[in-house]
């Protein structure tokens, strides 16, 4: 019978730096989930491919963690977006349900461009940003592993189609996910009250909401995603 059982536990600190300068009510922390997903994942990295056991069983293609992507959605908006910021409701439309303590989510609820061409068309965007290479390790043995990226003062805010962009929720991606994808293929705009287009919108290896940062241009976000076995 075994004793002990193996687990990941997360963490995301988010520190927001308007100007340059750390505003604390901006920032956050708090526990998140490894879905279902980023547990396969992590069965299937440390499993041999085959009989000659010279490659992960996972290796075609290799996948790493490489992304953040960020959303409007999460049961932790404090917005009514529909009402607050109308153009942006209807350009990443959805519901505000999901929660970080279900592992059978799949993918940011609500999720918005990094960068690119604000609203719905044809010209393919930027959803997501890349963690730093290699991430840091820590403890003695090495028990955790953090992965950090820099949401800069120009990522997410869109300006001018909309004043800000009251995020909620971040997700954590693995390389094999597509960074670069128009709106039509992360959403899908005749599939109320979801909008997923389950087939390209980016999958998802753990999930974090979060109370609203309101992301401008004066805004810049540093964040801090924690995995400890």
């Amino acid at each position: 019978m075994f004793k002990d059982i193996i687990e990941a536990k997360t963490n995301v600190r988010i520190v927001a730096r308007e100007n340059g300068k750390k505003v604390p009510k901006l920032c956050r922390e708090s526990h998140n989930v490894w879905v279902n997903f980023g547990r396969q994942y992590l069965a299937e990295v440390i499993s041999p491919l085959n009989g000659s056991f010279g490659a992960h069983y996972n290796d075609a293609p290799v996948r790493v963690v490489r992304y953040m992507g960020v959303g409007i959605g999460g049961d932790s908006q404090l917005l009514e977006v529909a009402s607050v910021y109308p153009l942006l409701d209807s350009h990443y439309p959805g519901q505000n349900t999901f929660d970080d303590t279900v592992i059978t989510t799949t993918f940011l609820e609500r999720p918005v461009k990094v960068t690119g061409t604000p609203g719905v068309g044809t010209s393919p965007g930027v959803w997501m940003s890349s963690v730093t290479a290699p991430p840091t390790f820590g403890g003695s043995p090495i028990t955790k592993v953090t992965f950090d990226t820099l949401f800069q003062y120009t990522d997410i805010s869109l300006y001018p189609a909309y004043p800000s962009v009251p995020i909620s929720e971040i997700g954590l991606m693995l390389s094999s996910e597509a960074v670069s994808r128009t709106s039509q293929q992360v959403y899908d705009y005749g599939a109320p009250p979801d909008y997923i287009n389950s087939s390209t919108r980016q999958k998802l290896v753990a999930y974090n909401t979060f109370d609203t940062i309101n992301k401008t241009a004066s805004v810049a976000l540093e964040v801090y995603w924690e995995l400890q076995f």
